[in-house]
């Protein structure tokens, strides 16, 4: 009787140690990505952005941006560099001497996809200071959606 107790209390921790937070993990994020950024006081002046990006080591992302929209200033290049934890992002787009800071969580509902918020430091290149909305998806890349 003992040992029918003892291996029911382990069929059911496995279980529950298998329950885990629901979310699923993420494939890799190397690949093209398509962002749109979306100003908060200028809706109309959306920033376009077209991210090379690799991922290194599972959570260091960086690569080349190409700018496009109102609200790109100073050329259409630009660097990203940013962090994967778990399926939350924080990825800086740098446009010297101006760059966003965005935050948001990625899912691999259908596609890899993510979106968030940023905040705009001041400077005259990309958004002259304060924060907006943003959302990207993996145009082509190496991920493989479970």
């Amino acid at each position: 009787m003992k040992s029918i107790v003892c291996f029911a209390l382990v069929v059911a921790l496995g279980f529950l140690n298998g329950c885990g937070s629901g979310q699923t993990p993420l494939p890799s994020l190397t690949g093209t990505w398509v962002f749109s950024l979306t100003p908060a006081n200028s809706p109309s002046n959306v920033i376009q952005a077209t991210a090379a990006l690799t991922q290194l080591n599972n959570n260091i992302l960086l690569g080349q941006v190409t700018l496009k929209g109102s609200g790109t200033s100073c050329g259409t290049m630009a660097e990203m560099t940013g962090q994967v934890s778990g399926n939350t992002l924080t990825l800086q787009l740098t446009q010297s001497p101006s760059e966003l800071i965005l935050k948001g969580t990625a899912t691999t509902a259908l596609t890899v996809n993510a979106s968030g918020t940023y905040t705009a430091s001041s400077g005259q290149c990309l958004q002259d200071g304060g924060t907006g909305t943003w959302t990207a998806f993996l145009s082509s890349g190496s991920a493989q959606v479970p």
